[in-house]
């Protein structure tokens, strides 16, 4: 996990080194570390994307099957066990894993884990010079210092409004499949949208007591991962249409 770590800070020296000889006049208004952050996500979302893809398929081919799910709950009705092994035959009749989407999220934590690391403590990973990340410019608009905490709440009110956005909008975009028992599906959707409105409060609460640079980097990340998730759903899409013409 150090070797994460370390990798990642050092893309974020790096992303502030290149920024640095563009801008060499750091702004008071928005600092070259803040812009850093932002290159930081917006690299990480590029070296990901093809989890996502890969996540993204495994989820769309299971949506795809499930009008004959439905079939199958409407033919055998209460009978949860054989409705269950029903699925599990016609998941693997179709070459579809139903848990194919879990893999690529799960190489993905340690990459996560490792950029929030970096971010919480870039003395140790990116800026390693004695004295050198406490001399550097971290304004960031009403922030002085993105290492301080923001006082007036907009950056964790910000966080949480758009954690709240990007859930619905991965929800519309990646329904989940059903289990194929309706009292469980009923009691997955409630689940659902109940964590759709506690994260972003949890999230709120956590953010407005640690540096502004935290919730400054999730909502960088979380705009893009919507995106990305837009755009990978359109190519998959459009994939899904070619398939289905050359079977036709």
């Amino acid at each position: 996990m150090r070797f994460i770590n370390q990798f990642m800070g050092m893309i974020l020296r790096m992303s502030y080194d290149l920024v640095s000889s563009i801008i060499p006049g750091d702004s008071k208004l928005v600092s070259n570390y803040a812009i850093a952050i932002l290159l930081l996500a917006l690299i990480i979302k590029i070296i990901t994307i093809p989890l996502t893809m890969k996540q993204s398929k495994s989820m769309a081919k299971s949506r795809a099957l499930q009008p004959k799910i439905k079939e199958l709950q409407e033919k055998y009705g209460n009978d949860a066990q054989t409705i269950a092994r029903k699925q599990q035959e016609l998941y693997k009749e179709e070459g579809v894993n139903p848990m194919g989407g879990c893999l690529p999220l799960l190489i993905q934590l340690p990459i996560l884990m490792a950029m929030w690391n970096v971010v919480r403590q870039p003395e140790l990973y990116a800026f390693t010079e004695p004295g050198m990340y406490e001399a550097i410019n971290k304004s960031f608009f009403w922030l002085s210092n993105l290492n301080e905490v923001d006082v007036t709440l907009i950056m964790p009110i910000a966080a949480a409004g758009i954690s709240f956005l990007n859930q619905k909008l991965m929800m519309s975009m990646n329904q989940p499949a059903t289990t194929g028992n309706k009292e469980q599906d009923a009691a997955m959707q409630q689940s659902n949208n109940m964590m759709g409105i506690m994260m972003p409060v949890m999230m709120f609460f956590i953010y407005r007591s640690l540096p502004a640079v935290l919730p400054f980097y999730m909502i960088i990340s979380m705009g893009l991962s919507s995106v990305v998730q837009y755009f990978v759903n359109k190519q998959i899409e459009k994939e899904f249409e070619q398939e289905g013409e050359r079977t036709k």
